[in-house]
């Protein structure tokens, strides 16, 4: 169904491409739920216009199997070929990087989101390339929050050795130095996943195929990095790198008997580390959606349907949902629309991929979270999503503490007639007093918002509601500026509606009635016709507006329904404006002409 007013327009499409690797690859993260996190999202955001044509939006998905180098030629083709608008992707940092790099060698300007890319260089001062926005946390800030927790756990077990080893790639290897960094023992020894083996190590004459199948088979441990186990008595081992190689060194460990007694620290929260990671390690993954630690229950409700949705619709694990990557779309679909706002028919691709660019460093965008809005610095998030550190057992326990955000929730009706009712804006606190409240009328030519209005809001039992007079028409937004809240924007437009048309109508009926069998002269009866019309809407507007002015005067209502108060009250006021009010005004004016030609 298409909204009222408006023709479909298969010809004004816009691409977006979607960059995730997929298949049986070690490097392969979570391409197929991070496609597909970002198409539930896109069918839950509503149409976008320009003029009065609907725009089409077209996923073009690409699969680069976690290699950089397919991530380019993907790049390349969705760029040239598909005239893609923006990039929501690669998910591997090493794709990343190669992206940008191509994008910025034939000097492309366009956005590439990335939702699980990690390495803190992407965003490093001096570094950053101005194609690119993360919507996660990178691993300087997620290890930072490992190392204090791993410092919790075993710092009272005394003296600990730790081993980190990590995987031989851009990830890997980011994860290591992040948390090398932040650690709270310098007793650390870190080695990589290939330095551990020997190399061309065989079975019966035979070479494993790949280090996955070398390391899992716990035959092709140096005998250097056997002395070391033993030397140092490890008794934890942090793993940097993908769950596939993470759960083989496990195995390997475990299959040269060098595993036993061991705590293991893995990184990620996919359903198979969870599944086959020894109980008792500890992980941390990605942000995620857990409805039973929602500030609210409405709020964890809304959670669970959007889980149970990802389930039916990717028949996988609702665990596997990533939240970043519904972020994304959201984000890429709401920059689309502040660019297109005001325009007539698509901007040139190149225009529009250069405002999209401007857009996202300036504005902010809404999150799944309502305590957090989506801003980036240098492509980088002002307000991070939170890393979960899971204990592995049976199940899964959540081990990080549950923090209370503050925040505010908003709502507002997303029209509003015009002077028919002050605009109500309803709040509702969680873990705030006070707070303060904006009103910013909107340019639609410019998309800019100017701040008109500000006013303090005192919260009773958690709940307050403002009422705006807003008498010029156009769009309004309000925001909390002093607290986090949602939605990001409440957006309400004040314009005309029908009712005082027919109100206007209803009075002219009444007028003409009260006035048929009287002897007027016919400028007496149109001036009287005139004040019956006036009357009509003058008293339909006192019966929308004036009550919320002044409840002590007795202003006339009928019911709810506004198009049966407008015709009623318009049809009193006809019929009383010619005789009652054009009598009244008749004899004031005779009150005040005579005296002063006496004089």
């Amino acid at each position: 169904m298409l909204a009222c007013g408006f023709v479909e327009a298969h010809d004004n499409t816009l691409k977006i491409g979607i960059i995730s690797p997929k298949g049986d690859g070690i490097a392969v993260l979570a391409g197929e739920s991070h496609e597909e996190s970002i198409r539930l999202a896109f069918t839950h955001l509503p149409p976008l216009q320009v003029g009065k044509l609907l725009i089409k939006l077209d996923l073009i998905p690409w699969n680069d199997n976690g290699l950089p180098e397919k991530a380019v030629l993907g790049a390349l083709h969705l760029v040239h070929e598909e005239h893609v608008v923006a990039l929501l992707g690669p998910v591997n940092s090493g794709s990343t990087k190669e992206t940008l790099k191509i994008l910025r060698e034939q000097q492309i300007e366009l956005p590439v989101i990335s939702a699980l890319s990690t390495a803190p260089e992407l965003t490093d001062s001096g570094l950053r390339d101005k194609n690119f926005f993360r919507l996660i946390f990178d691993d300087a800030d997620r290890m930072g929050q490992y190392a204090t927790f791993i410092k919790q756990e075993k710092a009272k077990e005394g003296e600990q050795h730790f081993l980190f080893l990590y995987q031989d790639n851009p990830y890997g290897e980011g994860l290591k130095n992040s948390l090398r960094n932040r650690f709270y023992t310098p007793n650390i020894t870190d080695l990589s996943w290939r330095a551990i083996l020997q190399p061309n190590c065989s079975r019966q004459g035979a070479s494993y195929p790949t280090d996955i199948d070398a390391m899992r088979s716990g035959n092709c441990f140096t005998e250097a990095f056997m002395q070391l186990m033993q030397q140092y008595n490890i008794d934890s081992i942090v793993l940097l790198g993908d769950t596939p190689g993470s759960l083989s060194l496990v195995n390997g460990l475990n299959a040269s008997a060098s595993g036993s007694n061991i705590d293991y620290f893995f990184v990620g929260s996919n359903k198979r580390l969870f599944d086959e990671a020894p109980p008792g390690s500890m992980t941390i993954g990605d942000p995620v959606l857990d409805p039973a630690r929602a500030a609210t229950t409405d709020l964890g409700s809304d959670w669970g349907k959007l889980l149970d949705e990802f389930e039916e619709r990717a028949k996988k694990d609702r665990a596997d949902f990533v939240m970043t990557a519904y972020e994304a779309a959201m984000v890429l679909h709401s920059a689309l629309r502040i660019v297109l706002s005001g325009e007539e028919s698509l901007p040139d691709i190149h225009e529009l991929r250069k405002s999209l660019l401007s857009v996202l460093e300036s504005e902010s965008f809404d999150s799944l979270e309502p305590w957090r809005s989506i801003s980036f610095s240098q492509g980088k998030l002002d307000q991070i999503p939170t890393a979960p550190i899971y204990r592995i057992t049976r199940g899964v326990t959540r081990e990080d503490t549950l923090k209370t955000h503050p925040w505010v929730q908003l709502s507002a009706q997303s029209f509003h007639p015009w002077l028919e009712t002050p605009v109500e804006v309803h709040l509702d606190a969680h873990a705030i007093e006070k707070a303060r409240l904006g009103l910013f009328r909107i340019d639609e030519l410019t998309n800019h918002e100017y701040l008109i209005e500000e006013r303090p809001v005192t919260f009773s039992a958690g709940q307050a509601i403002e009422r705006f007079h807003l008498l010029p028409r156009g769009l309004y937004h309000f925001k909390m500026l002093d607290a986090p809240f949602a939605p990001a924007r409440t957006e309400t437009r004040v314009d005309l509606s029908n009712h005082y048309f027919i109100s206007g109508i209803a009075a002219t009926v009444g007028a003409m009635l009260a006035v048929s069998r009287a002897p007027f002269t016919v400028l007496s009866w149109l001036i009287r016709v005139v004040t019956g019309i006036l009357t009509g809407l003058l008293l339909t507007f006192c019966s929308f507006y004036g009550q919320q002015l002044s409840g002590w005067i007795p202003i006339p209502s009928f019911g709810t329904e506004p198009i049966v108060n407008a015709m009623l009250t318009g049809l009193i006021g006809g019929l009383i404006g010619p005789h009652l009010l054009a009598d009244l005004l008749v004899g004031w004016s005779r009150r005040l002409v005579l005296p002063s030609k006496l004089q």
